[in-house]
């Protein structure tokens, strides 16, 4: 072990005193704040607001204290097809309700990987992991479109927000304690040797009182209702009495199915056009597993090129803290200079980062627009779900060099691979563990 030597301290004390451009960053970060004070202006000017293909200027949703932005980002993926086929202005739909059965499901996923692990001790591993975060507000894609395909949709007035699901810490503290408690029943009942009809007897009632919570939270989520709506021609319509699976059957014409997810990470380790699930990342039992196909970040770009073209926008992950500007809107590697004002350079390579935790996948959101040179992204217009006050009434700029480095997941129509891609994904998927960064549970 090396120590911290007080002869070295004093040398290297005196050096930064005598380095002016230290002291005067010193001065400007200690009165603003690092960002701030070391944000490059002049590549946030490079950056304007226009896009030569522009699909969706929707109203920009806010998620609040929460980490929806999954279903946030899904549902404006879902809103925009509805709006475009159905003649609808400014159009939402229910994140309340999609979040409500989302907790419900992971919270029977999470009593169902506590019986299969009951013969473990505390310490293993996964049982240690399972515990320490039974359920939480994340996810991703196939997630959303298995509640979907269960559940339906609704529209925001069947089901509003409310000052729990603004802001989900209090329900999220609540609900794993909850969790952890039933975890000590199962994993008894399951080392006691249980019959399967007590076993579902107890599953049936933790279930039960697990809807309950979530209802006085969040509200009852609608059996049926009734929508009635004007097009953008004034003309009245109504569905007449519906469930949330007939609405969303009703008003998406598109096949959730055919969408596949693109995973960008470069190495030996994660080759290219490759499908890769990951342990554990599911949100129901019955659900379908994960499936990332890993691609090069030119076959990602030209594919939400490609779907951009098509008229339609393209959900995506990403690591959104690294590298952006939240008032200008602007994610880009060059908004501040870390190099000149504090002497370090922040990363390596991608992979590096993401093995290491420096980045990964923290937050999703809609690709609506891209600004193209000579065939070629220059920046990226986002649609985010940080309320209006963010960015460009928020919406963001995604610099290309940005977009190559912190984005790892698309979501793209399968049309858009080539045949050999295709049937590359149709493989048998190289397994990820439970605790690798792309698990969004």
């Amino acid at each position: 072990m090396v120590q911290i030597d007080n002869e070295d301290l004093k040398q290297v004390r005196s050096e930064f005193l005598d380095t002016a451009k230290y002291r005067n960053t010193q001065n400007a970060v200690m009165k603003n704040g690092i960002k701030k004070s070391i944000t490059n202006q002049s590549e946030i000017n490079s950056h304007p607001f226009v896009f030569s293909i522009d699909v969706d200027s929707n109203k920009v949703l806010n998620q609040k204290q929460s980490g929806r932005c999954w279903d946030f980002s899904g549902l404006n993926f879902i809103r925009y097809h509805i709006e475009k086929d159905h003649h609808i202005k400014d159009m939402e739909l229910s994140p309340s309700y999609v979040y409500f059965y989302d907790k419900l499901e992971k919270g029977n996923y999470f009593y169902q990987n506590i019986i299969n692990t009951a013969d473990r001790p505390l310490s293993d591993r996964l049982v240690n992991w399972l515990l320490t975060t039974p359920q939480q507000d994340g996810g991703d894609w196939q997630l959303l479109v298995d509640l979907i395909e269960k559940y339906g949709i609704v529209p925001i007035e069947e089901m509003p927000e409310d000052a729990v699901s603004a802001n989900s810490q209090e329900l999220n503290r609540m609900y794993d304690r909850k969790l952890q408690k039933d975890a000590l029943k199962l994993r008894d009942l399951a080392n006691s040797d249980a019959s399967d009809e007590k076993m579902k007897s107890v599953l049936r009632q933790m279930n039960a009182e697990n809807y309950r919570v979530l209802a006085i939270a969040l509200g009852t989520p609608p059996e049926k209702f009734t929508y009635e709506y004007r097009d953008e021609n004034n003309e009245y319509h109504t569905t007449g009495q519906i469930t949330p699976l007939e609405f969303f059957k009703k008003f998406v014409d598109i096949d959730l199915g055919d969408y596949v997810e693109l995973m960008n990470l470069p190495g030996e380790k994660y080759p290219y056009n490759t499908p890769f699930g990951v342990e554990i990342s599911g949100n129901m039992v019955g659900g379908q597993p994960s499936r990332y196909f890993n691609v090069s970040m030119k076959d990602m770009e030209k594919t939400a090129i490609e779907q951009l073209k098509d008229d339609e926008p393209v959900w995506f992950g990403c690591d959104v803290l690294q590298e952006w500007a939240p008032q200008a809107g602007l994610l880009t590697e060059k908004v501040f200079d870390w190099d000149r004002s504090f002497g370090i350079k922040l990363g390596t390579d991608k992979t590096k980062r993401f093995e290491y935790r420096e980045s990964l996948p923290t937050h999703a959101m809609l690709i609506s627009g891209v600004d193209m040179r000579d065939d070629k992204p220059i920046r990226w217009k986002i649609q985010n779900s940080w309320g209006p006050k963010v960015g460009h009434k928020g919406y963001f700029i995604m610099g290309n060099d940005w977009m190559e480095q912190y984005t790892y997941e698309t979501v793209v129509n399968k049309k858009y691979l080539t045949d050999e891609q295709l049937a590359a994904y149709e493989k048998e998927p190289v397994m990820l563990p439970y605790w690798n960064a792309m698990n969004p549970i």
